[in-house]
């Protein structure tokens, strides 16, 4: 058996030789679904308005799911999760959701839904990379931390593309020095044997139980605090 911590590097030397990471696009899905999504934030927004220069949370229902209060207790940030969006979605939604509250750090996590749907990788890194230009263009000196795609064992079928998805994801943190890529958000639910830690899934085997998020407090707290 390959050690998983070598797949990434072997998928992407045979993905230039056959075709899979470049294969058919898909398309994008309809953002509207998450109209009544967006127009609560906007509601929130004008309720509680959060102050600029803070900490956002945007991404896909990992983040949504996050409870801030309990998982870094003390500290100020605003979440915006959506769930079962793809990073499709952040980009149509970035104005409502991040740029709109001039944030001097966002924390992301999105791209498995995009697999999922068979994006081909380097689609999802050119979704990827179109958010960064976006939040750069407008907050040049903002900083963007980055949550590899967590596998999951109700979607291991998509594990090796998601670890090739991790490591290309790595490679364009490396071009910004604004990036801060978090690899240890994928690798830290397999043990030694590279099985997964089901006590770090909730019951669905997808989203992340409480011990799950305790991974994601001792990963962030150096960055957030």
């Amino acid at each position: 058996m390959v050690p998983r911590v070598f797949l990434p590097l072997i998928l992407f030397i045979l993905s230039s030789i056959i075709t899979p990471l470049t294969g058919q696009r898909a398309a994008d899905p309809d953002p509207s679904r998450f109209d009544d999504a967006i127009s609560e934030f906007l509601k929130s927004d004008l309720q509680t308005p959060y102050p600029k220069g803070g900490i956002v949370f945007v991404g896909s229902s990992s983040i949504r799911r996050l409870s801030i209060p309990e998982v870094f207790p003390g500290l100020s940030a605003l979440n915006r999760g959506f769930g079962g969006s793809q990073i499709s979605d952040v980009n149509h939604f970035i104005e409502e959701t991040v740029l709109k509250h001039e944030p001097k750090l966002v924390v992301i996590y999105c791209g498995s839904n995009d697999l999922w749907a068979r994006k081909p990788a380097l689609q999802v890194i050119e979704d990827f990379n179109q958010f960064t230009a976006a939040l750069f263009s407008r907050l040049p000196e903002s900083r963007l931390i980055v949550l590899a795609s967590r596998p999951s064992p109700r979607r291991e079928s998509i594990l090796e593309t998601e670890l090739a998805f991790n490591y290309l994801l790595g490679l364009e943190a490396q071009k910004d020095d604004r990036i801060i890529y978090i690899s240890g958000s994928s690798d830290r639910y397999f043990n030694t044997k590279g099985e997964f830690h089901h006590e770090l899934f909730a019951d669905d085997q997808l989203h992340m139980s409480e011990k799950g998020y305790e991974i994601w407090a001792e990963l962030l707290n150096p960055f957030l605090r």
